[in-house]
Protein backbone atom coordinates (compact mmCIF):
# COMPACT_ATOMS: atom_id res chain seq x y z
CA UNK A 1 0.00 0.00 0.00
CA UNK A 2 3.02 2.07 0.53
CA UNK A 3 3.83 2.55 -3.00
CA UNK A 4 0.47 2.56 -4.56
CA UNK A 5 -1.34 4.34 -1.80
CA UNK A 6 -0.12 8.01 -3.27
CA UNK A 7 -1.16 6.95 -7.21
CA UNK A 8 -4.57 5.43 -6.16
CA UNK A 9 -5.04 8.93 -3.90
CA UNK A 10 -4.56 10.67 -6.88
CA UNK A 11 -6.38 8.60 -9.53
CA UNK A 12 -9.66 9.20 -7.23
CA UNK A 13 -9.20 12.72 -6.63
CA UNK A 14 -8.37 13.53 -10.81
CA UNK A 15 -11.70 11.14 -11.18
CA UNK A 16 -13.76 13.12 -8.46
CA UNK A 17 -13.11 16.57 -10.19
CA UNK A 18 -13.67 15.12 -13.61
CA UNK A 19 -17.20 13.86 -12.76
CA UNK A 20 -17.95 16.60 -10.71
CA UNK A 21 -17.41 19.05 -13.92
CA UNK A 22 -19.23 16.95 -16.16
CA UNK A 23 -22.18 16.38 -13.75
CA UNK A 24 -22.27 20.93 -12.87
CA UNK A 25 -22.04 21.25 -16.87
CA UNK A 26 -25.11 18.43 -17.50
CA UNK A 27 -27.05 19.72 -14.56
CA UNK A 28 -26.52 23.07 -13.30
CA UNK A 29 -28.78 24.77 -16.31
CA UNK A 30 -31.31 22.60 -15.44
CA UNK A 31 -31.64 22.93 -12.01
CA UNK A 32 -31.54 26.85 -13.10
CA UNK A 33 -34.27 26.49 -15.25
CA UNK A 34 -36.49 24.46 -12.67
CA UNK A 35 -35.96 27.32 -10.50
CA UNK A 36 -36.98 29.67 -12.98
CA UNK A 37 -40.07 27.96 -13.82
CA UNK A 38 -41.02 27.39 -9.60
CA UNK A 39 -41.02 30.90 -9.34
CA UNK A 40 -42.84 31.85 -12.42
CA UNK A 41 -45.55 29.27 -11.59
CA UNK A 42 -45.84 30.73 -8.02
CA UNK A 43 -46.38 34.08 -9.37
CA UNK A 44 -48.56 33.06 -12.02
CA UNK A 45 -50.68 31.27 -8.94
CA UNK A 46 -51.23 34.74 -6.82
CA UNK A 47 -52.67 36.73 -10.44
CA UNK A 48 -54.80 33.76 -11.35
CA UNK A 49 -56.29 33.71 -7.40
CA UNK A 50 -56.01 37.54 -6.00
CA UNK A 51 -57.41 36.62 -2.79
CA UNK A 52 -54.53 33.96 -1.68
CA UNK A 53 -51.22 36.21 -0.51
CA UNK A 54 -48.07 35.19 -1.11
CA UNK A 55 -47.29 34.21 2.92
CA UNK A 56 -50.61 32.16 2.29
CA UNK A 57 -48.89 30.28 -0.65
CA UNK A 58 -45.64 29.61 1.53
CA UNK A 59 -47.89 28.46 4.20
CA UNK A 60 -49.50 25.80 1.63
CA UNK A 61 -46.14 25.16 0.44
CA UNK A 62 -44.71 24.08 3.37
CA UNK A 63 -47.33 21.93 4.43
CA UNK A 64 -47.13 20.04 1.07
CA UNK A 65 -43.24 19.83 1.59
CA UNK A 66 -43.95 18.04 5.20
CA UNK A 67 -46.84 15.89 3.89
CA UNK A 68 -43.88 14.82 0.96
CA UNK A 69 -41.11 14.35 3.68
CA UNK A 70 -43.54 11.85 5.59
CA UNK A 71 -43.83 9.63 2.93
CA UNK A 72 -47.85 11.02 2.16
CA UNK A 73 -49.12 11.34 -1.24
CA UNK A 74 -49.48 15.26 -1.90
CA UNK A 75 -51.30 14.28 -5.55
CA UNK A 76 -54.15 12.41 -6.10
CA UNK A 77 -57.16 11.53 -4.38
CA UNK A 78 -55.46 8.07 -3.24
CA UNK A 79 -53.02 7.61 -0.82
CA UNK A 80 -50.29 4.85 -0.69
CA UNK A 81 -49.85 3.06 2.67
CA UNK A 82 -45.92 3.47 3.00
CA UNK A 83 -45.24 1.26 6.15
CA UNK A 84 -48.03 -1.23 5.74
CA UNK A 85 -46.61 -5.20 5.61
CA UNK A 86 -45.62 -5.23 1.60
CA UNK A 87 -43.80 -2.08 1.74
CA UNK A 88 -41.98 -2.54 5.32
CA UNK A 89 -40.46 -5.72 3.86
CA UNK A 90 -39.32 -3.32 0.52
CA UNK A 91 -38.24 -0.93 3.52
CA UNK A 92 -35.96 -3.82 5.16
CA UNK A 93 -34.91 -5.20 2.11
CA UNK A 94 -33.64 -1.28 1.06
CA UNK A 95 -31.77 -1.39 4.69
CA UNK A 96 -30.26 -4.58 4.84
CA UNK A 97 -28.46 -4.57 1.10
CA UNK A 98 -27.69 -1.03 1.91
CA UNK A 99 -29.87 0.51 -1.52
CA UNK A 100 -31.64 2.87 0.64
CA UNK A 101 -34.09 4.35 -1.93
CA UNK A 102 -34.88 7.59 0.87
CA UNK A 103 -38.36 7.78 -0.58
CA UNK A 104 -39.28 6.70 2.87
CA UNK A 105 -37.18 6.82 6.02
CA UNK A 106 -38.47 6.11 9.83
CA UNK A 107 -39.27 9.70 11.45
CA UNK A 108 -39.50 8.19 15.12
CA UNK A 109 -37.35 8.01 17.43
CA UNK A 110 -37.84 4.34 18.13
CA UNK A 111 -37.72 3.71 14.47
CA UNK A 112 -34.50 5.35 14.06
CA UNK A 113 -32.84 3.34 16.94
CA UNK A 114 -34.44 0.30 15.36
CA UNK A 115 -33.03 1.02 11.99
CA UNK A 116 -29.28 1.46 13.48
CA UNK A 117 -29.42 -1.60 15.32
CA UNK A 118 -31.22 -3.74 12.46
CA UNK A 119 -28.36 -2.39 10.40
CA UNK A 120 -25.67 -3.61 12.28
CA UNK A 121 -27.04 -6.88 12.02
CA UNK A 122 -28.61 -7.03 8.89
CA UNK A 123 -25.92 -5.88 6.91
CA UNK A 124 -23.32 -8.31 7.35
CA UNK A 125 -25.81 -11.46 7.12
CA UNK A 126 -27.23 -10.01 3.88
CA UNK A 127 -23.24 -9.43 2.74
CA UNK A 128 -22.64 -13.43 3.63
CA UNK A 129 -25.45 -14.54 1.66
CA UNK A 130 -25.18 -12.45 -1.38
CA UNK A 131 -21.21 -13.76 -1.34
CA UNK A 132 -22.71 -17.26 -1.12
CA UNK A 133 -24.81 -16.99 -3.65
CA UNK A 134 -21.98 -15.77 -6.27
CA UNK A 135 -20.00 -18.94 -5.53
CA UNK A 136 -23.34 -21.11 -6.39
CA UNK A 137 -22.82 -19.15 -9.71
CA UNK A 138 -19.43 -20.06 -10.07
CA UNK A 139 -19.98 -23.24 -9.16
CA UNK A 140 -22.24 -23.62 -12.05
CA UNK A 141 -19.70 -22.56 -13.96
CA UNK A 142 -16.96 -24.85 -12.75
CA UNK A 143 -20.08 -28.09 -13.67
CA UNK A 144 -20.40 -25.92 -16.99
CA UNK A 145 -16.68 -25.94 -18.30
CA UNK A 146 -16.49 -29.77 -16.63
CA UNK A 147 -18.89 -30.96 -19.63
CA UNK A 148 -16.94 -28.50 -21.97
CA UNK A 149 -14.13 -30.38 -21.23
CA UNK A 150 -15.56 -33.81 -21.54
CA UNK A 151 -16.75 -33.59 -25.05
CA UNK A 152 -13.09 -32.76 -25.84
CA UNK A 153 -13.32 -28.54 -26.06
CA UNK A 154 -9.58 -27.07 -25.66
CA UNK A 155 -9.12 -25.21 -22.62
CA UNK A 156 -8.88 -21.67 -24.01
CA UNK A 157 -12.37 -22.21 -25.66
CA UNK A 158 -13.80 -23.24 -22.15
CA UNK A 159 -12.41 -20.58 -20.28
CA UNK A 160 -13.80 -17.83 -23.20
CA UNK A 161 -17.16 -19.44 -23.11
CA UNK A 162 -17.60 -19.89 -19.29
CA UNK A 163 -16.65 -16.11 -19.42
CA UNK A 164 -18.79 -14.96 -22.44
CA UNK A 165 -22.14 -16.64 -20.73
CA UNK A 166 -20.86 -15.32 -17.28
CA UNK A 167 -20.95 -11.69 -18.88
CA UNK A 168 -23.87 -12.01 -21.11
CA UNK A 169 -26.38 -13.71 -18.84
CA UNK A 170 -25.47 -10.78 -16.53
CA UNK A 171 -26.25 -7.89 -19.12
CA UNK A 172 -29.46 -9.74 -20.36
CA UNK A 173 -30.90 -10.52 -17.59
CA UNK A 174 -29.99 -7.87 -15.06
CA UNK A 175 -29.98 -4.68 -17.39
CA UNK A 176 -31.18 -4.98 -20.65
CA UNK A 177 -34.35 -6.98 -20.23
CA UNK A 178 -35.62 -5.73 -17.57
CA UNK A 179 -36.52 -2.14 -18.75
CA UNK A 180 -38.91 -3.48 -21.12
CA UNK A 181 -40.70 -4.97 -17.86
CA UNK A 182 -40.86 -1.64 -16.19
CA UNK A 183 -41.99 0.46 -19.57
CA UNK A 184 -44.82 -1.93 -19.57
CA UNK A 185 -45.84 -1.71 -15.90
CA UNK A 186 -44.35 1.49 -14.56
CA UNK A 187 -44.44 3.88 -17.82
CA UNK A 188 -41.59 4.36 -18.00
CA UNK A 189 -39.05 5.21 -20.70
CA UNK A 190 -36.26 2.28 -21.68
CA UNK A 191 -33.39 4.81 -20.32
CA UNK A 192 -35.34 5.53 -17.29
CA UNK A 193 -35.37 2.06 -16.85
CA UNK A 194 -32.07 1.06 -17.69
CA UNK A 195 -31.48 3.78 -15.64
CA UNK A 196 -33.15 2.13 -12.49
CA UNK A 197 -31.43 -1.35 -12.58
CA UNK A 198 -27.44 0.00 -12.60
CA UNK A 199 -28.74 2.44 -9.64
CA UNK A 200 -30.55 0.00 -7.85
CA UNK A 201 -28.09 -3.20 -8.37
CA UNK A 202 -24.78 -0.91 -7.74
CA UNK A 203 -26.50 0.35 -4.39
CA UNK A 204 -26.76 3.71 -5.46
CA UNK A 205 -30.10 3.71 -4.38
CA UNK A 206 -30.94 8.15 -5.46
CA UNK A 207 -34.58 7.34 -4.89
CA UNK A 208 -35.98 9.33 -7.48
CA UNK A 209 -37.05 6.11 -9.65
CA UNK A 210 -38.57 3.27 -7.37
CA UNK A 211 -40.54 0.31 -8.63
CA UNK A 212 -44.27 -0.49 -7.57
CA UNK A 213 -44.69 2.36 -5.56
CA UNK A 214 -47.00 4.37 -7.64
CA UNK A 215 -50.81 4.83 -5.69
CA UNK A 216 -51.93 5.34 -9.59
CA UNK A 217 -51.50 1.99 -10.47
CA UNK A 218 -52.39 -1.26 -10.35
CA UNK A 219 -49.32 -3.47 -9.76
CA UNK A 220 -49.52 -8.00 -9.67
CA UNK A 221 -49.44 -9.58 -6.80
CA UNK A 222 -46.41 -11.06 -7.36
CA UNK A 223 -44.38 -8.09 -9.19
CA UNK A 224 -42.63 -6.98 -5.71
CA UNK A 225 -41.86 -10.47 -5.47
CA UNK A 226 -40.33 -10.89 -8.64
CA UNK A 227 -38.24 -7.07 -7.80
CA UNK A 228 -36.65 -8.53 -4.96
CA UNK A 229 -35.47 -11.66 -6.19
CA UNK A 230 -34.02 -9.73 -9.28
CA UNK A 231 -32.82 -7.35 -6.93
CA UNK A 232 -30.60 -9.92 -4.43
CA UNK A 233 -29.81 -12.05 -7.87
CA UNK A 234 -28.38 -8.89 -9.43
CA UNK A 235 -25.94 -7.93 -6.53
CA UNK A 236 -24.66 -11.31 -6.22
CA UNK A 237 -23.51 -11.30 -10.08
CA UNK A 238 -22.86 -7.51 -9.40
CA UNK A 239 -20.27 -8.51 -7.12
CA UNK A 240 -18.51 -11.04 -8.66
CA UNK A 241 -18.18 -8.92 -11.94
CA UNK A 242 -16.39 -6.32 -10.16
CA UNK A 243 -14.49 -9.14 -8.34
CA UNK A 244 -13.68 -10.67 -11.72
CA UNK A 245 -13.08 -7.33 -13.38
CA UNK A 246 -10.59 -5.99 -10.33
CA UNK A 247 -8.76 -9.59 -10.40
CA UNK A 248 -8.48 -9.14 -14.29
CA UNK A 249 -6.94 -5.55 -14.32
CA UNK A 250 -4.47 -6.66 -11.11
CA UNK A 251 -3.19 -9.38 -13.05
CA UNK A 252 -2.72 -7.63 -16.41
CA UNK A 253 -0.57 -4.68 -14.51
CA UNK A 254 1.59 -7.48 -13.35
CA UNK A 255 2.14 -9.34 -16.75
CA UNK A 256 2.78 -5.65 -18.19
CA UNK A 257 5.28 -4.72 -14.82
CA UNK A 258 7.11 -8.36 -15.68
CA UNK A 259 7.71 -7.25 -19.33
CA UNK A 260 8.58 -3.85 -18.62
CA UNK A 261 11.33 -5.71 -15.77
CA UNK A 262 12.02 -8.17 -19.14
CA UNK A 263 12.95 -5.48 -21.16
CA UNK A 264 14.64 -3.33 -18.80
CA UNK A 265 17.08 -6.37 -18.17
CA UNK A 266 17.19 -7.82 -21.21
CA UNK A 267 15.79 -11.21 -19.89
CA UNK A 268 14.61 -13.83 -21.87
CA UNK A 269 10.90 -14.58 -21.21
CA UNK A 270 10.35 -18.01 -19.64
CA UNK A 271 9.10 -20.91 -21.67
CA UNK A 272 6.06 -22.56 -21.90
CA UNK A 273 7.16 -25.85 -20.79
CA UNK A 274 8.06 -24.09 -17.56
CA UNK A 275 4.77 -22.19 -17.23
CA UNK A 276 2.67 -25.61 -17.36
CA UNK A 277 2.61 -29.27 -17.68
CA UNK A 278 1.33 -30.66 -21.35
CA UNK A 279 1.10 -34.18 -19.84
CA UNK A 280 -1.41 -33.23 -17.29
CA UNK A 281 -5.04 -32.77 -18.83
CA UNK A 282 -7.52 -30.03 -16.66
CA UNK A 283 -10.48 -31.22 -16.18
CA UNK A 284 -12.44 -28.21 -14.75
CA UNK A 285 -11.90 -24.58 -15.08
CA UNK A 286 -12.40 -22.30 -13.07
CA UNK A 287 -12.39 -18.68 -14.21
CA UNK A 288 -13.55 -17.11 -10.54
CA UNK A 289 -10.37 -18.90 -9.05
CA UNK A 290 -9.25 -15.90 -7.09
CA UNK A 291 -12.17 -16.04 -4.70
CA UNK A 292 -10.09 -19.23 -3.36
CA UNK A 293 -6.79 -17.85 -3.69
CA UNK A 294 -4.97 -17.22 0.02
CA UNK A 295 -5.10 -13.51 0.81
CA UNK A 296 -1.89 -12.62 3.77
CA UNK A 297 -3.28 -9.95 5.63
CA UNK A 298 -3.43 -9.51 9.58
CA UNK A 299 -5.83 -12.21 10.92
CA UNK A 300 -4.41 -14.80 8.55
CA UNK A 301 -1.25 -13.68 10.69
CA UNK A 302 -2.44 -14.40 13.70
CA UNK A 303 -4.41 -17.35 12.70
CA UNK A 304 -1.39 -19.22 11.69
CA UNK A 305 0.80 -18.08 14.48
CA UNK A 306 -1.67 -19.56 16.81
CA UNK A 307 -1.90 -22.66 15.31
CA UNK A 308 1.41 -22.96 14.98
CA UNK A 309 1.86 -22.18 18.77
CA UNK A 310 -0.81 -25.06 19.67
CA UNK A 311 0.72 -27.92 17.63
CA UNK A 312 3.96 -27.10 19.27
CA UNK A 313 5.20 -29.35 22.24
CA UNK A 314 7.13 -28.64 24.95
CA UNK A 315 10.84 -30.31 25.06
CA UNK A 316 11.22 -33.03 27.41
CA UNK A 317 13.56 -32.74 30.36
CA UNK A 318 13.59 -28.83 30.00
CA UNK A 319 14.42 -27.06 33.34
CA UNK A 320 12.31 -23.82 33.84
CA UNK A 321 10.72 -21.59 36.84
CA UNK A 322 7.64 -21.35 37.71
CA UNK A 323 7.09 -17.85 36.75
CA UNK A 324 7.73 -18.82 33.43
CA UNK A 325 5.73 -22.60 33.55
CA UNK A 326 4.08 -21.09 30.18
CA UNK A 327 7.66 -20.47 27.76
CA UNK A 328 7.91 -23.51 25.60
CA UNK A 329 11.18 -23.09 24.85
CA UNK A 330 13.26 -21.31 28.35
CA UNK A 331 17.42 -22.31 28.47
CA UNK A 332 19.39 -21.46 31.10
CA UNK A 333 20.54 -18.11 32.17
CA UNK A 334 24.20 -17.76 31.71
CA UNK A 335 25.20 -17.23 35.88
CA UNK A 336 22.96 -20.82 36.16
CA UNK A 337 24.90 -22.40 34.13
CA UNK A 338 28.23 -20.74 35.47
CA UNK A 339 27.34 -21.97 38.75
CA UNK A 340 26.31 -25.42 37.54
CA UNK A 341 28.99 -25.60 35.44
CA UNK A 342 31.13 -24.92 38.79
CA UNK A 343 29.53 -27.54 40.43
CA UNK A 344 30.66 -30.08 37.85
CA UNK A 345 34.21 -29.14 38.14
CA UNK A 346 34.53 -29.37 41.78
CA UNK A 347 32.58 -32.78 41.35
CA UNK A 348 35.28 -33.58 38.71
CA UNK A 349 38.52 -32.76 40.90
CA UNK A 350 37.22 -34.31 44.05
CA UNK A 351 37.28 -37.67 41.80
CA UNK A 352 40.54 -37.16 40.08
CA UNK A 353 42.10 -36.56 44.02
CA UNK A 354 40.50 -39.77 44.95
CA UNK A 355 41.72 -41.43 42.28
CA UNK A 356 45.13 -39.87 43.19
CA UNK A 357 45.27 -41.19 46.50
CA UNK A 358 43.96 -44.49 45.34
CA UNK A 359 47.15 -44.45 42.82
CA UNK A 360 49.29 -43.68 45.84
CA UNK A 361 48.24 -46.20 48.29
CA UNK A 362 49.20 -48.50 45.39
CA UNK A 363 52.38 -47.15 44.68
CA UNK A 364 53.44 -47.63 48.36
CA UNK A 365 51.97 -51.40 47.77
CA UNK A 366 54.10 -51.76 45.19
CA UNK A 367 57.24 -50.35 46.51
CA UNK A 368 57.10 -52.54 49.41
CA UNK A 369 56.86 -55.27 46.74
CA UNK A 370 60.21 -54.18 44.73
CA UNK A 371 58.98 -51.73 42.53
CA UNK A 372 60.21 -48.25 42.93
CA UNK A 373 61.03 -46.89 39.89
CA UNK A 374 57.12 -47.21 38.45
CA UNK A 375 55.75 -46.42 42.16
CA UNK A 376 58.11 -42.91 42.46
CA UNK A 377 56.44 -42.49 38.34
CA UNK A 378 52.63 -42.67 39.92
CA UNK A 379 53.76 -40.63 42.79
CA UNK A 380 55.84 -37.77 41.17
CA UNK A 381 52.40 -38.22 38.80
CA UNK A 382 50.27 -37.44 41.65
CA UNK A 383 52.31 -34.81 43.17
CA UNK A 384 52.03 -32.21 40.31
CA UNK A 385 48.24 -33.42 40.04
CA UNK A 386 48.10 -32.25 43.67
CA UNK A 387 50.89 -28.83 42.94
CA UNK A 388 49.43 -27.84 39.65
CA UNK A 389 46.96 -24.71 40.54
CA UNK A 390 44.49 -25.57 37.91
CA UNK A 391 42.53 -28.38 36.31
CA UNK A 392 41.37 -27.33 32.73
CA UNK A 393 38.07 -28.88 31.62
CA UNK A 394 36.64 -28.12 28.35
CA UNK A 395 32.91 -29.03 27.73
CA UNK A 396 30.61 -27.59 25.08
CA UNK A 397 33.29 -25.36 23.46
CA UNK A 398 33.46 -23.67 26.88
CA UNK A 399 36.93 -24.09 28.86
CA UNK A 400 36.30 -24.21 33.21
CA UNK A 401 39.03 -23.73 35.33
CA UNK A 402 38.74 -25.73 38.93
CA UNK A 403 40.67 -24.61 41.77
CA UNK A 404 43.30 -26.43 43.85
CA UNK A 405 42.90 -28.05 46.54
CA UNK A 406 44.77 -25.63 48.75
CA UNK A 407 41.87 -23.22 47.51
CA UNK A 408 39.11 -25.77 49.04
CA UNK A 409 39.05 -26.71 52.90
CA UNK A 410 37.57 -30.15 54.22
CA UNK A 411 36.02 -30.60 56.79
CA UNK A 412 34.41 -34.31 58.25
CA UNK A 413 31.12 -34.37 59.53
CA UNK A 414 30.18 -34.95 62.44
CA UNK A 415 26.97 -36.72 64.09
CA UNK A 416 24.95 -34.84 66.45
CA UNK A 417 25.95 -37.80 69.13
CA UNK A 418 29.44 -36.42 68.52
CA UNK A 419 30.21 -39.80 66.44
CA UNK A 420 32.19 -39.32 63.33
CA UNK A 421 31.01 -40.11 59.43
CA UNK A 422 32.11 -41.16 56.16
CA UNK A 423 30.99 -37.87 54.61
CA UNK A 424 33.30 -34.70 53.93
CA UNK A 425 32.41 -31.05 53.99
CA UNK A 426 34.54 -28.92 51.06
CA UNK A 427 34.48 -25.21 52.01
CA UNK A 428 35.45 -23.29 48.56
CA UNK A 429 37.08 -19.56 49.19
CA UNK A 430 34.58 -17.12 48.18
CA UNK A 431 37.03 -14.66 46.63
CA UNK A 432 37.88 -17.46 44.31
CA UNK A 433 34.43 -17.25 43.71
CA UNK A 434 33.97 -14.30 43.11
CA UNK A 435 37.09 -13.66 40.94
CA UNK A 436 35.65 -16.92 38.50
CA UNK A 437 32.59 -14.91 38.44
CA UNK A 438 33.82 -12.07 37.06
CA UNK A 439 36.27 -13.52 34.71
CA UNK A 440 33.53 -15.11 33.02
Amino acid sequence: MADKGPFLTSCIIFYLSIGAAIFQILEEPNWMNAKDQYILEKEIVLKKYTCLTKEGLDDILKIVSEAAGQGVTITGDKHRNSWDWGNSVIFAATIVTTIGYGNVAPKTIGGRVFCILYGLCGIPLCLVWISELGSFFGDRAKRLSQVLIRKGVSVKKVQLTCTALFLLWGLFLHLLIPPFVFMSLEGWSYLEGIYFSFITLTTVGFGDYVAGVNPNIEYPRLYRVFAELWIYMGLAWLSLFFSWNVHMVVAAHKVLKKRRHRHRHDEEPPSVEDKSNPDVKQSVINIFNFLSEKEEDYSTVIKEIGITARETKPADNINRSKSCSDILTLDHSPRHRRMMSISEVFMTAKADMDKGDQEEESSVIQESKGGLEPAECARTGNVENKDSNALDLEKDGIIFTAPAKDVTEEQSAKRPDGGGTRFKISKVNEDFLMEYDENG
